[in-house]
């Protein structure tokens, strides 16, 4: 079963949890007819989300509680199932006949994953006992027959299994056996490139192939193609590529089309994206058609690019050049901090719509590249926020100095803190963000302090990196290689020794092992504790660079 994206939706499943049985069923229904009428590219007040299966309205109907239909879509879909779960209801109880995954797809012709697709697109499933006692998610009839009246489209596209004439047939075959012993294809490519041109799923394609080698071993297609490439040489492709060589020399190093090379490269850099974690805070602005006029509108006023303005508050004498100069960066006013934050959410939005609208059989370049723009403005404009308020974190640092601790650790370990706070900060309540950012901080550092002074503090948020470069058991050589890149990149902000201490203690670089602190103190002629103290203090000038750097 997936997990809830909405926390709100998973409040409110636990809570329907306790209602009795025959409640319980009729909130099921009411939440799959919400499903049913949902609009994924619309927003949706938790309270009207509430009404609609419970019959009640909340105390507190808050209509600035706004749950995008894309999410709420994917966690009705989840609530359905949950609640359906713990009805314990048998299948030949239920008032209509109940439908299989198996069934499904044998009645329309589409294969299991296309079930799941539809599952994710809001086809709504519940959990019954079936006859062989064993607990499955099953469809009503009902469901699934309104589910393809207003989803034609899709269903067209995933139901033409079975659907292949004569004739189709023998083109199919005809130009799969060309792709394979002239062009070099692997399957999967094979299936995409005529997939696209006959209009088909690659899925119809391999089967229709597969089922023609099955049945004529001696004139098989798929044996004469190459194999596909391990993920091994598809990761150094793709860093091969991004490091400038061109598709045609790839493709001649590995003995494949510049097409396959292509989707390769393609391939991995959707991969990249969709390991994205993204989390927006909805506005119905965001669903109008001129939305980015009006955002940008909205957040250029008393724009912060302004070079004249300095902030005239008083800088601490007792503060390090580095953080004398984070005074110097203005405050926002709250027309700024408005401005912004529906900025940086409206990006966050329109990458995760592009990402839900892109086909990763037939992705393109330039689909890749409007998403990867829409993560780079969010990036961006996050930088600008927390830029303007990392005075703060030096502030709420100083109150939590203790005797042992390092001001450049803590105020470190304060940046994390303030990045997080600024992803989920809701600009819709009506609070300053510097208040909210407040709270997180004193939060945080009323937590990580007694760590730091006990001595458990680990030093390595954020900085994973490294540990992951020294462990060569745990990725590809091309992964730990890109890694590597990285993380000389982000050393050269320190000096030579702090340099020095930290590679030697990951084993980075020209350093074969990790070096133990001993190893380190008798190297360089100095004690254990002060090594440790050069390290801490390394790691915490990467973290603060790394607050001010782009995904």
């Amino acid at each position: 079963m997936s997990k809830y994206r909405l926390d709100s939706i998973a409040d409110l499943a636990r809570q329907l949890e306790f209602a009795p049985v025959a409640r319980r069923t009729l909130q099921v229904s009411a939440a799959e007819e919400l499903l049913h009428g949902l609009d994924p590219v619309k927003a949706y007040p938790f309270s009207f989300v509430v009404y609609r299966i419970t019959g009640y309205h909340p105390k507190e109907d808050s209509t600035a509680d706004l749950l995008t239909g894309l999410a709420l879509q994917h966690d009705l879909g989840v609530l359905i199932e949950h609640l359906s779960d713990s009805l314990n209801l048998p299948a030949n109880t239920a008032a209509e006949p109940v439908l299989t995954i198996e069934q499904v797809c044998e009645r329309f012709n589409v294969t299991s994953k296309t079930i799941q697709r539809w599952r994710r697109r809001g086809l709504p499933g519940r959990r019954f006992v079936f006859a062989d006692g064993r607990r499955r998610v099953g469809f009503l009839v009902s469901s699934v027959e309104r589910f393809f009246a207003s989803h034609q489209d899709q269903v067209s596209r995933g139901a033409n299994f079975s659907q292949v004439d004569t004739d189709e047939h023998e083109l199919i075959l005809r130009l799969a056996g060309r792709l394979a012993t002239k062009c070099h294809c692997c399957t999967n490519e094979i299936a995409r490139r005529i997939g696209r041109k006959l209009n088909r799923s690659p899925i119809t394609i391999l089967h229709t192939i597969r089922k023609h080698d099955q049945s004529n071993p001696d004139r098989a297609i798929f044996p004469a193609a190459p194999p596909a490439l391990e993920e091994e040489d598809r990761l150094a492709i793709a860093k091969a590529y991004r490091r400038g060589s061109s598709l045609a020399e790839l493709a001649r190093r590995h003995g494949r089309t510049r097409a396959a090379i292509y989707r390769i490269v393609v391939e991995h850099r959707l991969a990249k994206l969709n390991r994205r974690k993204v989390k927006f805070i909805d506005d119905p602005l965001y669903h109008q058609d001129d939305a980015f006029s009006a955002v940008e509108a909205i957040a250029r006023q008393d724009s912060l690019a302004d070079p004249t303005r300095t902030e005239s508050s008083r800088v601490p004498r007792d503060l390090p050049a580095y953080f004398r100069e984070l005074y110097r960066v203005p405050l926002l006013t709250a027309a700024q901090e408005r401005g912004l934050f529906l900025k940086f959410n409206y990006h966050k939005f329109q990458f995760a719509q592009w990402r839900r609208r892109t086909d990763p059989q037939f992705v393109r370049g330039r689909d890749l590249q409007s998403m990867e723009r829409q993560w780079k403005l969010a990036g961006e404009t996050r930088n600008a926020i927390v830029r303007a308020n990392l005075r703060l974190v030096v502030s709420v640092a100083r109150k939590h100095l203790r005797a042992g601790l390092n001001l450049m650790e803590l105020v470190s370990d304060g940046n994390m803190t303030l990045i997080r706070a600024v992803e989920s900060f809701d600009v819709h309540r009506g609070t300053r963000f510097s208040t909210y950012a407040t709270l997180a901080l004193m939060k945080g550092f009323a937590r990580s302090v007694p760590m730091m002074l006990s001595g458990r503090w680990g030093g390595m948020t954020g900085l994973e990196k490294l540990s992951e470069v020294a462990d060569w058991r745990r990725e590809g050589i091309g992964h730990r290689l890109q890694m590597r890149e990285q993380v000389q990149q982000l050393v050269k902000v320190l000096n030579d020794r702090e340099r020095s201490v930290l590679l030697s203690h990951f084993g980075v670089g020209d350093h074969e092992s990790p070096a133990t602190y001993e190893q380190m103190s008798r190297r360089m002629g100095l004690s254990r504790q002060r090594v440790r103290q050069i390290e801490q203090t390394a790691l915490a000038k990467l973290r603060v660079v790394a607050v001010q750097s782009e995904n």
